[in-house]
């Protein structure tokens, strides 16, 4: 039998396995519940990279195309007005027709994939500005048709040399827009990745002061394997 003193002084002295298994699973708990955190900011870093950067592409190249049309509807017209050509205006119109089909093309698809920053109002006058300049062109070639080739001519120089100059502008705007907001969204998308890998870092210089805490008061009921492999975990 054990002195009264003695059992008295083994029950104060009870295993520390309880809260060592408590410590550790919250230390579980506190890594998944942050990692998860990480996770939707992960995530929500490819949502924007999706939304704003490749959908900005995809509008640039679409504008580029549409740019590369209006450039070609230039070439036409200038060569509509080059007297050397022994052909009358209505010779242009398949190549003007081939024009219109890809540029109509290309503009149902930028629409498609438009910046969500962009007003309606620029939406819009971009649409109005080409219908008005097919209509100008249909004008023309009425005009040419009717043989009034000196007319349909003076249009082309007045109207749609005009109106074409005017598309081209507009569209050079909207590319410099895209690139203004890729740069904002590339911004946006570094100060995520700051602000992620700060949290990170403050994390472990919490966990790593708390383990460094932990060394300078250790518990005197564990073992020096039990502390070892604490303060590897």
């Amino acid at each position: 039998m054990y002195p009264r003193g003695v059992l008295r002084s083994l029950a104060f002295r009870r295993s520390p396995t309880p809260a060592l298994f408590l410590g550790l699973i919250i230390t579980l708990a506190a890594v998944v519940a942050y990692s998860a955190y990480i996770t939707r900011q992960i995530s929500h870093l490819r949502e924007l990279q999706n939304n704003l950067v490749d959908r900005n592409r995809k509008d640039s190249l679409q504008l580029l195309r549409i740019q590369n049309d209006v450039n070609s509807l230039a070439l036409a017209m200038r060569d509509m007005l080059d007297n050397d050509e022994p052909y009358p205006l209505t010779a242009w119109t398949a190549q003007f027709q081939r024009i219109r089909e890809d540029l109509d093309d290309a503009m149902r698809l930028e629409q498609q994939v438009a910046v969500a920053d962009r007003t309606p109002e620029q939406r819009q006058y971009l649409g109005n500005s080409v219908t008005q300049f097919w209509e100008a062109v249909e004008r023309t070639f009425a005009l040419a048709r009717e043989g009034k080739e000196a007319e349909a001519r003076t249009q082309i120089r007045i109207s749609l040399q005009a109106r074409q100059e005017a598309l081209s502008t507009a569209v050079a705007r909207l590319l410099v827009q895209n690139n203004e907001s890729e740069e904002q969204a590339a911004l946006r998308i570094g100060q995520i990745y700051g602000r992620v890998q700060r949290q990170v870092y403050l994390f472990l210089i919490a966990t790593l002061n708390r383990d460094s805490a932990d060394q300078h008061v250790p518990d005197p009921l564990q073992s020096p394997i039990v502390r070892a492999v604490g303060r590897a975990f």
